[in-house]
């Protein structure tokens, strides 16, 4: 929050466009509040090997995009 107001405020008194992509940043937040909130409610439901394993798998997927787009 701190650092899009800052930017909100830099925006009006510096030239070119330096404002933060609110639309991109809302929905990222809102992503953020929603899996928090689903992670909240299914980690006692889950074992603790099927969370590690749903994280790595996320982490390796994650991995894998990013070393795409880089070669890309």
């Amino acid at each position: 929050m701190a650092g899009a107001l800052t930017y909100a405020v830099l925006a009006l008194s510096t030239p070119g466009d330096i404002a933060p992509e609110w639309g991109l940043g809302l929905l990222c937040g809102l992503g953020g509040l929603i899996g928090g909130y689903v992670g909240a409610h299914l980690q006692p439901r889950l074992p603790e090997s099927v969370l590690r394993l749903l994280l790595g798998a996320l982490a390796i997927a994650l991995a894998g995009l990013y070393a795409a787009q880089a070669l890309t």
